[in-house]
């Protein structure tokens, strides 16, 4: 069987990588302090897979047979046939480490970089969990599972893409983007402390590197943290908010040496600034600090961003061949004229639709028609969409959008509506009328289908609530972030009210 050991010395690899790029990582917590650990950047052994079905069966035992299994560098990115792109193709991660015998009174714990998808993790064989969602890094307490003195089987266990995801918004590379390691926690030492992190100064505009870069299969080098920091400072902003897409000791570090405050505080906007070629969205456009600059054209022509910030826009609309935009200071909305269907919302800054979100009738459908009003200052927006259902006939979508950009939905018809947030909002709440009481509210779950509203909101309570005009059936679909609005009435009517 081929293998990786490493002997019994300990290796400064992480601390030592830091000290070459001239930085000192901060310590925040799920990171050891800088000091002893045992780098796992490595050629580990590994096998690809097309499919979870056609992997080996007993990847995770020690007897698993992988003579012939090719090698994959963490960190590093996957290569795979074209042809494979279609498939949520898997990869297997086996490597054998030897824990020194010095550290069996050790507290031992295994830091798992950024993933691009949620990944599984064995060690000799017994499952420890799954990786942090978002692509966030990950630290599991392994003492009960190692043999100290002896060699150990790690393994790590991936898909291409999450089951959910749309496989064409993961740009064809996976693998494990920043670095794996372990250390030990000796007796009487406590664990790493989260450093208090302040809020930002007034007036400092707060960027989230997520914004900049996107996150799914690129692998992360110090050229690119440059560039990005470099692009935040360009653009105006003066901090980076600190939060599992953004938190690698690395970019941290690189940030506070070029001058930016590291702070809690939400980022002004989680969208992306930066399209799929590397060009400026309408979001970074509003963003961007004043000057006479004609911002607006360069996104047009493809050109690249200005040396000189641009002035903020004030018109409310905003056309094109596929989309309509209205926006104000609050909101941001945008339709896609050849579906009907929003493919963004956000309300001061916190994305409820994005990535593939959105609201739908829940059943096949085919565009009829798609009409708009012109924003207005007192009637605001109004945008009409016709569908024909299968079986059903046609039915009509009115969406209203106030200069508040809080959006109500009435829907003609017996179509139900599958509602998409966004990602982040995974904490769903309801409230409901009893069976037993017309006037006692409850949270129950069995009480669901005389639900009032429903709230999907964040972890830190930031979100959505959803309001129906009557009571209404909320059935959740097994994703945390979907649910689907049964109804049976003539119309029906929705309320986005933003969390704040």
């Amino acid at each position: 069987m081929a293998i990786f050991a490493l002997p019994t010395r300990v290796i400064k690899m992480y601390r030592l990588f830091l000290i070459s790029l001239g930085i000192v990582a901060c310590s925040l917590q799920l990171f050891a302090e800088p000091g002893d650990t045992i780098s796992l950047d490595e050629k580990w052994l590994f096998k690809i897979s097309q499919t979870e079905a056609s992997a080996p069966r007993d990847y995770k035992n020690s007897g698993c047979n992988d003579s012939q299994w090719s090698f994959q560098t963490i960190p590093g990115i996957w290569r795979v046939p074209t042809a494979w792109s279609k498939y949520n193709f898997v990869g297997t991660y086996r490597g054998w480490i030897k824990i020194p015998q010095d550290k069996i009174q050790h507290r031992m714990f295994l830091h798992i970089g950024t993933t691009t998808a949620v990944a599984t993790v064995y060690v000799n064989g017994k499952k420890l969990g799954l990786t942090a969602k978002d692509r966030a890094q990950t630290e599991f307490e392994i003492t009960p599972y190692l043999n100290f003195g002896e060699r150990n089987l790690f393994v790590i266990h991936m898909p291409h893409y999450e089951e959910g995801e749309n496989a064409n918004n993961t740009f064809g590379n996976s693998g494990i983007t920043t670095h794996c390691f372990i250390y030990g926690i000796a007796p009487g030492q406590n664990l790493p402390v989260t450093p208090t992190i302040e809020r930002a100064k007034r007036g400092v505009k707060v960027a989230d590197r997520n914004s900049f870069q996107f996150c799914e299969g690129f692998f992360d080098k110090p050229s690119i943290m440059l560039k990005d920091i470099n692009l935040m400072k360009k653009l105006g902003f003066g901090a980076i908010t600190l939060n599992k897409l953004s938190s690698d000791p690395d970019f941290i570090a690189y940030a506070k040496t070029q001058g930016m405050d590291v702070v809690s505080d939400p980022p002004l906007t989680t969208e992306a600034l930066i399209d799929y070629q590397g060009n400026f969205t309408m979001a970074a456009y509003n963003l961007l600090p004043p000057s006479e600059y004609d911002f607006k054209e360069a996104i047009k022509t493809g050109e690249g961003y200005a040396d000189a910030a641009v002035a903020k826009p004030k018109p409310k609309k905003s056309e094109s061949d596929a989309l309509f935009s209205v926006w104000d200071k609050p909101y941001q909305i945008t339709f896609n004229k050849h579906t009907g269907l929003i493919t963004s919302y956000s309300q001061h800054s916190v994305s409820i639709f994005s990535g593939g979100g959105t609201v739908m009738p829940n059943v096949k459908t085919k565009l009829v028609s798609f009409e708009h009003t012109k924003p207005n200052k007192l009637s605001g927006t109004k945008v009409t969409v016709v569908y024909d259902i299968e079986g059903q006939g046609q039915v009509t979508w009115v969406y209203k959008i106030p200069n508040s950009g809080i959006l109500s939905i009435s829907a003609e018809g017996k179509s139900d509506i599958l509602m998409s947030m966004s990602r982040r909002l995974n904490v769903p709440e309801y409230m409901a009328q009893s069976f037993d009481s017309d006037t006692t509210l409850t949270s129950l779950k069995q009480y669901r289908p005389r639900v009032y509203w429903v709230k999907q909101r964040d972890i830190n309570g930031h979100g959505v609530q959803v309001i129906g005009h009557r009571p209404f059936t909320a059935v959740e679909t097994g994703r945390p972030w979907q649910f689907i609005i049964e109804h049976s009435g003539k119309d029906f009517y929705l309320t986005f009210l933003p969390m704040m």
